[in-house]
């Protein structure tokens, strides 16, 4: 009985120490990791959908887990077990047991790099979701900068053209200039005339990504 009080209690203190650690802005927990960096906490249900946007995504590369978990991170996600999951995942990920790279830290490198000239020149750019519904909202839409690795990401409601559009003029294009490339899936709120329309007016070449195939 003592025992189980004395892990009790040191749990608790556990929990209040690591409480100021934690944000509330509804409706995201947050959380001020050690590198300083304020990271959105992912629920468990959500976790493996970022791990297969970081890993198995056209922009992915099928990484080794310590890179996949890092580009997680750099996604600014946070959950206590990230690393520990993407080792789980790599392991398990059929391409790379077949191609014999799952564990082999010498393909840390993306399968296909791209080349790149100057930073905010490229930029890679897909949907994650449909996660559950919060306030409406139940996709994120990301783009990565190729050179920096800088992240612009927001909520939407749905997964269409007119989304991407509004957000590569207000949160790309008007920031950060206009690119000379966009990399994507071929997914249809990537390809199609308003899409198309937007990139040969800005003079954007649209190149499509397609998933590693060992």
């Amino acid at each position: 009985m003592w025992q189980y009080l004395k892990a009790s209690r040191q749990h608790k203190e556990k929990l209040q120490s690591d409480a100021k650690y934690y944000i509330w802005d509804d409706p995201y927990l947050w959380r001020l990791c050690n590198d300083k960096v304020i990271r959105r906490c992912i629920p468990d249900a959500e976790t493996n959908s970022f791990l297969q946007f970081c890993h198995s995504a056209p922009r992915g590369g099928h990484c080794g887990s310590t890179r996949t978990a890092r580009k997680v991170l750099d996604c600014g996600l946070y959950w206590p077990t990230t690393f520990r999951d993407a080792h789980h995942f790599v392991s398990t990920c059929e391409r790379c047991q077949k191609a014999g790279m799952a564990m082999n830290r010498r393909h840390e490198m993306s399968q296909q790099p791209i080349l790149f000239c100057e930073v905010f020149d490229v930029w890679g750019i897909d949907f994650m979701g449909p996660f559950l519904v919060s306030n409406g909202y139940s996709y994120i839409l990301l783009a990565v900068d190729y050179v920096s690795k800088w992240v612009e990401s927001i909520a939407t409601k749905t997964n269409d053209a007119t989304v991407v559009v509004d957000f590569l003029k207000s949160n790309i294009f008007y920031r950060f200039g206009v690119p000379k490339a966009l990399i994507s899936d071929q997914g249809s709120h990537f390809c199609n005339r308003v899409m198309v329309s937007l990139l040969q007016k800005y003079g954007v070449m649209h190149r499509i990504a397609t998933a590693y195939h060992p």
